[in-house]
C-alpha cells in the first residue's frame, strides 16, 4: 500500500461526488463576504475593536462557475489532466453582535448571535446543506494569529459548519476601508497587502492590490468604489483574484461609522492543490444592515440535528478556540482535532485528513475502522503487520509501544521509516482497542524533511480520538 503524499482521486467523481461537494464552501472561502464596518476602525495605526449590538446584519452570497478535478493521483505530473463540473453555490448569514463580559485587549472575542447561517452548494444533480446545529446560536470569533477561529462554549463546530461562518471582508479587518478624514470625492487610497490577504481569506498577496475611490461625499454619508486584482496563494495552491464594487459608509453623532450597503463581484481562478479542487467562480455580495427594531420578514434558525451524528452520538464538550469535530457516519469513533488539520477523503472504509502548517502540506492522517474482535493484538503481531503493509518503502523499525487511556482504551503505537518515490518518509500506525474488542486504525505518514515541524502532532491527535460508546 503506497502511502506517500498524493492528491485525492478527484477523477473518481462517482465515489467523491458527496466530499466533493462537502468542501466546496472550504474552497470558496476567499469568495464570501460579510461587512460590519462599526465593528472595527483603526487609530494611531492599531487597530481596535468596537461592538455594534444595535443593528442587524445580512449578507446573501451566489457563487457560480467550475470546479477543476485532477484525473490522476500525483499533482506533481507535468502532463495533469483536469476535469471540470459546473458549481453553483447560495449562503445567507444573519446574526447581531453581543456583548461579551470575557474579552480582553489582550484576547479579543466577540459573540455573534446568529439568527440564521446556512449555506447550498450544487454540481450537476447533486447537492448539500450545511447549517448551523439546532440551539447553536451564539458563536464566539476568536483571533487567532492572522485569521479567525469560531467556536462555541457547550461542544466543537465541525468543518463544514465553521467554513460556512468563515467569510472575507470580515468585521474583524475592516479599519481598512474606513475612508480617509479628508473626504472629498476623488479621493484614493491603496491597502496595504498584509490587510488584503486578511479581507480575502488567503494566506499571501504576492502582487497586485485593491484601491478605494470616493465617489459621492455628504454630511454623512460616503459612497467607496473599490476595484482591483491580486496574485497570491491559498493553502499551498496559486490563485488571482479581481474585486470591484461599491459600499456606502454612514457616520452619525454616535457612532465612528458603518457600512449600511454593500455590493461585490469578485472572480476568482484558483489551481488544483492538495487540499481542493480548482475553481473558476464569479461570487456576488449583497450586504445591507438595519437597527433591530426596523421591520423585517420573519427568519426560521436554521437547525440540523440537535448538535448530534446523524445516529445520535453527542457532540463532545465543553468546546474552546482551535478546535474541529468530526464524527464518523456510522458512530465507530469521533474525533476532535486541532484545525490545522483538514479533512479530505470521507467514506464508510476511512477517513483521511491532513495537517497543513501556514499553507505547506506536512503530513497525513488515514483512520482505518476494524470490524470488533474478542481476541487481543500483541504489540509483536502488529509490528509485523506494519511491515508486511509497507512492504519495499518499510526500512527499519524506530519505537514501539503499548500505553491505556482512564476510558479503558488500549493503544499501540508503531514508529518506521522508509522510502516511498524515491523520497525518506516517517510512518507513525497506531492501533486503539476498547475493553469490547471496538477496533481503530491509524496511520499517519510524514515527509522526513517535516518531522520537526510535525513535532507531537499525532500523539495530540489521539488524545482526541474516541471508540467508546455513551
Amino acid at each position: 500500500m503506497n502511502q506517500c503524499l498524493e492528491a485525492p482521486a478527484y477523477g473518481q467523481l462517482s465515489s467523491t461526488i458527496s466530499r466533493l461537494i462537502r468542501i466546496v464552501f472550504h474552497a470558496l472561502v476567499g469568495l464570501s463576504c460579510f461587512v460590519d464596518c462599526r465593528s472595527v476602525f483603526v487609530l494611531a495605526g492599531e487597530q481596535e475593536v468596537s461592538h455594534d449590538t444595535s443593528s442587524i446584519f445580512e449578507i446573501e452570497l451566489a457563487v457560480t462557475g467550475k470546479l477543476k478535478f485532477p484525473v490522476g493521483n500525483d499533482l506533481r505530473s507535468d502532463s495533469l489532466e483536469i476535469i471540470e463540473q459546473l458549481v453553483q453555490a447560495h449562503s445567507n448569514l444573519i446574526y447581531r453582535n453581543k456583548v461579551n463580559p470575557d474579552s480582553s485587549q489582550q484576547s479579543p472575542t466577540v459573540v455573534r448571535h446568529y439568527e440564521h447561517a446556512a449555506a447550498n452548494a450544487v454540481i450537476g444533480k447533486d447537492s448539500i446543506n450545511t447549517q448551523l446545529p439546532r440551539g447553536v446560536n451564539d458563536i464566539h470569533v476568536y483571533t487567532h494569529g492572522t485569521s479567525l477561529d469560531f467556536w462555541f462554549r457547550e461542544g466543537f463546530l465541525t468543518q463544514p459548519e465553521a467554513d460556512l461562518l468563515t467569510v472575507a471582508f470580515d468585521p474583524f479587518y475592516l479599519g481598512a476601508l474606513v475612508p480617509p478624514s479628508n473626504q472629498v470625492r476623488g479621493t484614493q487610497w491603496g491597502l496595504h497587502q498584509a490587510v488584503i490577504a486578511d479581507l480575502l481569506c488567503i494566506d499571501t498577496v504576492h502582487s497586485g492590490g485593491l484601491e478605494a475611490t470616493i465617489t459621492e461625499c455628504t454630511a454623512k454619508s460616503t459612497t467607496v468604489h473599490i476595484q482591483g486584482s491580486i496574485e497570491g496563494a491559498i493553502n499551498g495552491a496559486a490563485t488571482s483574484i479581481t474585486v470591484e464594487g461599491d459600499y456606502d459608509w454612514i457616520t452619525g453623532d454616535n457612532s465612528a461609522g458603518k457600512v449600511s450597503m454593500l455590493h461585490v463581484v469578485i472572480k476568482e481562478s484558483r489551481d488544483v492543490s492538495y487540499m481542493a479542487p480548482g475553481i473558476d467562480v464569479e461570487a456576488v455580495i449583497e450586504m445591507s444592515s438595519h437597527s433591530r427594531e426596523a421591520p423585517r420578514p420573519r427568519v426560521v434558525a436554521a437547525s440540523s440535528n440537535g448538535g448530534m451524528s446523524r445516529y445520535g452520538r453527542s457532540r463532545r464538550g465543553p468546546g474552546k478556540p482551535g478546535f474541529r469535530w468530526i464524527c464518523d457516519a456510522y458512530d465507530r469513533y469521533d474525533v476532535i482535532y486541532e484545525n490545522n488539520w483538514k479533512i479530505i477523503e470521507e467514506c464508510s472504509e476511512y477517513l483521511m485528513m491532513r495537517f497543513v502548517d501556514q499553507g505547506a502540506l506536512v503530513g497525513q492522517v488515514t483512520l482505518t475502522p476494524l470490524p470488533l474482535q474478542s481476541e487481543v493484538l500483541t504489540l509483536s503481531d502488529f509490528e509485523n503487520d506494519i511491515e508486511k503493509t509497507l512492504g519495499e518503502q518499510f526500512g527499519h523499525l524506530v519505537s514501539a509501544s503499548t500505553y491505556s487511556r482512564d476510558d479503558g482504551t488500549t493503544i499501540m503505537r508503531v514508529a518506521s521509516v522508509g522510502e516511498a518515490e524515491e523520497l525518506p518518509f516517517h510512518w507513525i500506525h497506531y492501533h486503539l482497542r476498547t475493553v469490547e474488542g471496538r477496533r481503530l486504525s491509524l496511520a499517519f505518514v510524514v515527509e522526513s524533511r517535516h518531522m520537526a515541524r510535525f513535532s507531537a502532532a499525532d500523539r495530540q491527535y489521539i488524545e482526541g480520538v474516541d471508540l467508546t460508546l455513551e
